[in-house]
This record gives structure tokens, C-alpha cells and sequence, in this order.
């Protein structure tokens, strides 16, 4: 699905919201949060840096969110780290896709997990899922051409 950049805009728009009560509920101590996806698909998902309230300036979480909208028949699920040995968004997105693929292979195992990210359904049906988006997940961090070198 490729959207025009006004529809890029309303998504990541819609996502901020969405990513402000995803922070109060996991309560997540936090700063600003970027008004802009460092890395993102739409309407799929999106990689946001949230500021460190005890570094202003600096990178405290990820969120990884997926679309919030209700449109996607298997959204990727919302979830955090902490940015302190990640301090690059390819770094986080690569550390979300190895944390995803233990907590699949975990879940294959009859393994429940606790916290984030949260998924509805039986285990099995979550690990297929969260292993997919993490295979996903990494690819989209390998590839070269996804990521702007400054």
C-alpha cells in the first residue's frame, strides 16, 4: 500500500497519540517524544525515539508502534527498550527483532511472557506472528538502503 505524503503525515500523526497512551500505560518515564517516526512504514509501522527525562536531548526508549488505526488485520504490536546500548535507530530495530525472535522461539516452547509487547490469542498463534514480524523486523534492519548515514 503506498500512501501520498499527506497520508504519511495523518498515520504518523494518529501513531503520536496512540504512542502518548502506550507511555502512560506501560509507564515509561519520558521526556519529549519526537514528533516524527526515525524510521517507519505507513500504514505498518514505526520506529519513535522518546527523550530520557534525566538526559534532556537524548534518546531514553524505542518505541516500535504498529498502526494504531485498527485498519491492519495483524498490527504490529507496540514495544519498548531502552535506548542506553542502542544508541542508533538501526541499533533498535535489530535489538526489537532479536528480542521478538526469543520470545517466539520461547512461546513455541508453551512459554508465555509477560509485559510487552502484548498480543491477543492463544501462544501459538503469537509466536507464528511476533516470529514473522521479527524476521521481518531484522531484514528491514540489514537492509542498507532503509538507513541514512549522517
Amino acid at each position: 500500500m503506498d500512501l501520498d505524503d499527506a497520508q504519511d503525515w495523518a498515520w504518523c500523526d494518529s501513531q503520536f497519540a496512540a504512542i502518548e497512551t502506550y507511555l502512560k500505560t506501560q509507564q515509561i518515564p519520558h521526556g519529549m517524544i519526537c514528533d516524527w517516526p526515525e524510521w517507519y512504514t505507513a500504514p505498518y509501522v514505526g520506529l519513535w525515539a522518546v527523550e530520557n527525562p534525566e538526559d534532556p536531548g537524548f534518546v531514553g526508549h524505542w518505541i516500535l508502534a504498529g498502526d494504531s488505526t485498527g485498519v491492519q488485520p495483524q498490527p504490529v504490536p507496540f514495544d519498548h527498550l531502552s535506548a542506553t546500548d542502542l544508541p542508533e535507530p538501526r541499533d533498535a530495530m535489530a535489538a526489537f527483532a532479536r528480542k521478538w525472535t526469543t520470545l517466539a522461539a520461547a512461546a513455541n516452547k508453551g512459554i508465555a511472557w509477560q509485559g510487552s509487547p502484548e498480543l491477543s490469542g492463544d501462544l501459538a498463534t503469537k509466536a507464528k506472528q511476533l516470529s514473522r514480524q521479527a524476521q521481518l523486523l531484522a531484514l528491514w534492519a540489514a537492509d542498507d538502503e532503509l538507513w541514512y548515514v549522517d
